[in-house]
C-alpha cells in the first residue's frame, strides 16, 4: 500500500502519494466525494514540491485518483 501523506488541493482536504507507471512519475491524489471539477485544475502547480505537468484519472481500491504527473 503506496504511503499517503495529507494535503490541501484547491480547498479540498484529501490525501496523495508518489508513484509511477510507464508514463512517469506522478502524485496519485484522493478524489473526495464533494469535490467538484476544479479539484483537478492543478496543471502548473507546485504540489509538494512537483510542479504538475499532466493530470490523468483512476479508480483503485474504490476510491477515485488524480494522476498528477510531474518534472
Amino acid at each position: 500500500m503506496p504511503d499517503f501523506k495529507p494535503v490541501n488541493i484547491n480547498g479540498y482536504d484529501t490525501f496523495y502519494a508518489e508513484c509511477a507507471d510507464g508514463h512517469g512519475e506522478y502524485l496519485m491524489i484522493g478524489i473526495p466525494s464533494n469535490a467538484s471539477q476544479d479539484i483537478s485544475d492543478i496543471v502548473t502547480q507546485t504540489i509538494d514540491g512537483h510542479f504538475i505537468t499532466e493530470v490523468g484519472y483512476i479508480h483503485w481500491d474504490g476510491i477515485r485518483f488524480i494522476k498528477a504527473y510531474f518534472c
